[in-house]
Parts: C-alpha cells; structure tokens; sequence
C-alpha cells in the first residue's frame, strides 16, 4: 500500500508512515492509496499504470512512436518505399581535429575587391581584361587561377552566354605597357617655372618606367594645337628630347590632346593608359568633353588627369576621369617637380598591379554594340566577388583625327627659307627627323618607317609617288637649294645628339 498524504510505500498494518510521519488512514486492499485520500494534504496520490486505462496507454505508445519517426535522422526517407524494409539512420562524423582540409566549399570564402581598369580588345574574340584583384589587405592573392573565375557576357538584347577564362596572371616584367604622357603647354605654365617643374617630373617618370622591358611611352603636348611629340617607344634619349623641347604658349585645348591621345594609345596592344596633366580650364578644342568619354568607353583606355594649381576647374576634371575608368590628382605649385613624380609612380604602381584575365567570347551579337562583361569568383574556388565592365568588341578608330592634329607642316618655310641652326636645336630629335623626311614626302616619297608612314597619311597635301628607293636614287635634282641645305643642317644636329633615328630605316 501507499501514503495517501506522500505516495511512500508503507506495510500493511503500519499506523504511521515511515517518510513522513502522518497517520495512514486504514484502506481496503489495494496496490494504491484510496481516491479521496488526497483531501488529507496537499500532495496528489500517484498511481500505478495498472490505474491508468488501457486506452491512454495506447495512445501514448502511439504519440511516442510517431515521434521518433519525424526525429529520426533520415526523417520521412528513412523507410525503403519498394521493399518496405527500414533503412539503417546515418550518423552525420564531424571530422576530427587532425583529419584532411577541408576542401575549398566546406571553408568560409575569401572576399575580393575587383575593378576593371582597361580592356584589350585588339585580338577579339580573345579579349584581355586588365583587373585589380586584391584581398583584404589590399594585396594581390597568391595562388590565382583561371578555374577560380567565370565569365558571363551580355549582350544589347539581354542574352547572356558563358565564356572559358583560359588565364588570371598577375602582370609581369615584359608584359607590354603603353603610356600616353600629355603634357600641358599652354602659356599659363610659363608662371612660377611650372614647365620646368613639369619637365623634371616627366623626365624622372620616363627615365624610370622604361627601365621595365616591355614598357613603352609617347609624348604628346598641346596649347592651341595638339603635338605629336615623340612616337612610342622605349628610347628615354627620345622621351627627353621630346619633353625638353616643350615650349609654353597659347591656349588649352585639353579635350583634343585627350582625344588624340586615346586615338594612337588605341594602335598599341597591351595595357594602355593616358595621363595627362593641365594648369588651367579647357578653351580651345575642337573636341567635346562627351568625345573624350565616348572614346574612352569604346576603347577601353583609362585616363588619368593631375590638376596643377588653383585654376583647374577640379570638379570638371575629376568628372572627365571618373568617366574614363581613370581618377583625377591635386598637385600644388609648390615643389610640383615631386608632387607629379610621387603622382605619375602611384598612377604607374596600379597599373602594374593589375593581373590579366583572358577569355574567348562566345557572344554572336554585334561586335560594334556595347556589352557588359561579368567576371565572378567560381563557387567551387576560395574567392568571393564579382564586377562588371562595359566594352565594345571591335572599334574602327582611325589613328588620328586630323581635326584634332597640329599644322600641316613641321616646317612650312623648309622649300622656301634657310633655317639656322639655332632655331633647329630647339626641336625634338623626332620633330627633326620628321621634318627633314618632311621635305622628302612633299615630292611624294614613300618610306620604310611606320611611324612615318602612319603620320603623313593624316596630311591632305601628301601623295606617294615614288618608293623610297627610286626618289632616293633622284632625289639630288628633285630637292632645291633651300632644301638642300635644311637637311643638311638638321641632319648635322641629328649626328650631334647621337639619334637613335639614324640608325632606323626611313
């Protein structure tokens, strides 16, 4: 029997229970206290499941097998549907401490800051996106793969297709590098010596960047007109010739130089960038600020802009770079020699920091209508991130524009006048070699060198006539006294300051 006031199990006979020293109230046979026994204290009788009915019992059986069939490991799956057999529940190992690696999926992903600076488009279908990829720190991950990246390309009706990245490397010393340095001319920088300031800059820049093989420069200046300085080339005899021969006077045509430059850039394959730099506000192109972006976009060269002084028009500036995947830079007057050194290597640094992506488009659509290019971290690789870039696959831009060019003639007077040799000093070792094959194209000579080649076809004057060995071998009783002499002279200079053109065919 039991304690009707604690539940206790008691003898039969016991007048007091042994756990809690209350009466027991003498009850009928039985394995339970009495019923009402509970009246006498606050404690409730418990009963044996011999008490409890039959059917509770079963649906409590029933409630506690439907529950271990939902909580199960395997769940509803857990039994065979064809044989009806059960299957046996997996039990999901954690690995141990000193198991394998966990493979690249199971481990958290390394996020990456990706932007597209420039895209190379000269070999389409293969095109070449050229990107900085860095971590967290800001640095380039080691152990970049092309199987870690995918490409999606969209086209102007919304298509996408897929392409194969067939390479992600950073770049390395001989991977080609072509840079633009336009330089600011106008008379503004006749004040407080900021063209000489400007020239050690440019001199310093170039002297170390073709240390780099596979780096090459050109040198295009501007006020009224834009110059062609010094054709690209890894020369830094040439590349200082043509900045020590920069003179200031007249305007500011910014936006034409821009736009001639993005024109010839766009001849070279590789990674491309203008830089230029300016004192003052635009006033004299023919160009438009909308020509700059447009061909910027199309091509797919940065440009990079430093504002020299309080005059620039800063806002306008760095709007124009933006625009061009570039970025604009402040340089004081105030020791601006290292203000543009510390610039032009920053700017140079990044994009030497950028890798190569490559891929082959599988896109049909036009080649001449814009696309976006979605460059993604594979899910299956280490890396998280994406970005995207607009391009055109193939661009027809001719190399120049001869409305954006400089005069006709680098001489005009060279058929007509004897030009001493003082004034001749004063030009580039290409502007002389230019303008003394400059005598020979007015009588319709053909030449060897494409640099020469590409330039006189821009001129309306020049007709080739002769090859350049059959005006060579009369050329004596083609030239008159006045241009005779001039190239004489000029060449004599040329001889002087041991020019790399003397030894190039023409």
């Amino acid at each position: 029997m039991f304690c009707p006031h604690c539940g206790a199990s008691v003898k039969d006979g016991d007048a007091f229970c042994s756990s809690c020293g209350k009466a027991l109230n003498s009850v009928s046979g039985g394995n339970a206290p009495a019923s009402g026994a509970a009246s006498a204290g606050n404690a409730s009788p418990k009963k044996s499941i011999g008490d409890i009915p039959t059917i509770w019992v079963v649906v409590a059986i029933v409630a506690i097998a439907a529950a271990l069939y939902f909580l199960w490991p395997g769940g509803d799956d857990a039994s065979d549907a064809d044989s009806g057999t059960v299957q046996t529940p997996t039990t999901v190992q954690q690995p141990a401490a000193s198991s394998q690696p966990a493979t690249a999926s199971s481990e958290p992903k390394s996020p990456l800051t990706m932007f597209v600076s420039q895209v190379d488009n000269s070999a389409y279908p293969q095109v070449t996106l050229y990107t900085k990829i860095a971590d967290q720190a800001g640095s380039t991950p080691s152990g970049l793969d092309a199987s870690q990246f995918t490409v999606t390309e969209t086209d102007s009706s919304g298509s996408q297709y897929a392409a194969t990245v067939e390479q992600v490397v950073p770049l390395a010393v001989g991977d080609a590098m072509n840079i633009n340095l336009v330089v600011d001319q106008s008379g503004s920088m006749r004040a407080r010596s900021k063209m000489d300031s400007a020239k050690k800059a440019a001199s310093s820049f170039v002297d170390e960047m073709v240390k780099t093989q596979g780096n090459v420069a050109e040198i295009t200046s501007f006020n009224d007109y834009v110059y062609n300085r010094q054709p690209f080339t890894s020369s830094a005899a040439l590349l200082n010739s043509a900045i020590d021969a920069v003179s200031p006077t007249g305007e500011t045509a910014l936006y034409d130089a821009l736009y001639w430059a993005l024109q010839r850039t766009n001849l070279k394959s590789g990674s491309r960038v203008v830089i230029a730099f300016t004192d003052g506000e635009e006033n004299g192109s023919n160009c438009s600020l909308n020509d700059v972006i447009t061909l910027s976009q199309q091509t797919g060269i940065p440009v990079y802009i430093v504002g020299v002084g309080g005059d620039v028009n800063r806002s306008s500036l760095q709007s124009l770079a933006s625009s061009c995947n570039g970025a604009y830079y402040d340089a004081a007057s105030d020791d601006l020699a290292q203000a543009l050194r510390q610039i032009y290597q920053s700017i140079y640094d990044d994009q030497r920091s950028m890798c190569r992506v490559v891929f082959t488009s599988t896109c049909p659509g036009s080649t001449s209508a814009t696309r976006t290019v979605l460059l993604s971290c594979s899910d299956s690789g280490p890396f998280a991130g994406q970005i995207s870039h607009t391009y055109v696959p193939v661009t027809s831009i001719s190399s120049y524009d001869t409305s954006v060019s400089s005069q006709d003639y680098v001489l005009p007077g060279s058929a007509s006048k004897y030009y001493s040799r003082s004034e001749l000093e004063k030009m580039s070792l290409w502007e002389l070699y230019l303008a003394r094959n400059e005598i020979f194209a007015r009588h319709g000579r053909g030449f060897k060198n494409q640099d020469l080649t590409d330039y006189f076809a821009t001129k309306r004057w020049y007709t080739q006539t002769y090859t350049p060995e059959e005006f060579d071998a009369i050329s004596s009783s083609q030239l008159n006294d006045y241009e005779l002499k001039n190239v004489q002279t000029m060449y004599e200079i040329e001889q002087s300051r041991n020019s790399p053109y003397l030894e190039t065919a023409e």
